[in-house]
């Protein structure tokens, strides 16, 4: 075999691993990307018009004052539309009804199945409000509080927040933690000064 014709062997063979070699790693990116992209959208709240309408219908039972109708319309939400930020809202407002009906266990596992899901920080730092009061345990109650202050819009929702993180402080006994937050809310400028003066009020008969 003459010299031109072992470069021109040499050279294919170079091509032809250089092609394969490229074809392996646009595969491997393509494939790549369809991983992350599959877990992405396993992971993301899905969106569903139809959950939306159900979730609306639901909400006007509860304009009309129709509480048994507007908690079976949420309960079919979460049922028949798992997945979605709807389903998420309805186990939102079927978590507050239990609240507010004083059925604090199903409240408290409704809530912390949807808490971190919900798209509004509006419904997000209410839910985290209500765990905050209704956890058994002191330091994660603590920190739910704390959340919902990552979820307030305004100065007055922090502070509102911080009332009742010294007030469920106080009910458990811990006086000088609830009385240093109190002491760092500005007195001056408190929309919430009843609330206010009855958790200082509170901590200050502890013994």
């Amino acid at each position: 075999m003459s010299s031109m014709d072992k470069t021109k062997k040499v050279f294919t063979q170079l091509i032809s691993f250089s092609i394969n070699n490229l074809l392996v790693q646009i595969f491997l990116f393509l494939l790549v990307a369809f991983l992350i992209w599959s877990a992405w959208d396993m992971l993301r709240p899905k969106t569903s018009s139809v959950a939306d309408t159900a979730l609306s219908n639901a909400i006007i039972y509860f304009e009309r004052g129709d509480f048994d109708n507007a908690v079976l319309q949420l309960e079919s939400v979460v049922d028949d539309h798992k997945g979605t930020s709807s389903a998420n809202q309805a186990k939102f407002y079927l978590g507050r009804t239990a609240f507010i009906n004083g059925n604090h266990d199903k409240a408290i596992v409704l809530l912390s199945e949807c808490a971190a899901k919900l798209d509004h920080s509006i419904l997000k730092k209410e839910a985290y409000i209500m765990l905050g009061q209704l956890d058994s345990d002191l330091d994660i109650a603590l920190n739910f509080f704390d959340k919902a202050k990552n979820s307030a819009l305004s100065e007055n929702e922090i502070t509102y927040i911080s009332i009742l993180k010294a007030k469920r402080l106080a009910m458990e006994g811990e006086k000088a933690e609830a009385l240093e937050i109190l002491d760092q809310i500005d007195t001056e400028n408190n929309t919430y000064e009843e609330l206010f003066e009855e958790v200082y009020g509170l901590s200050l008969t502890l013994n």
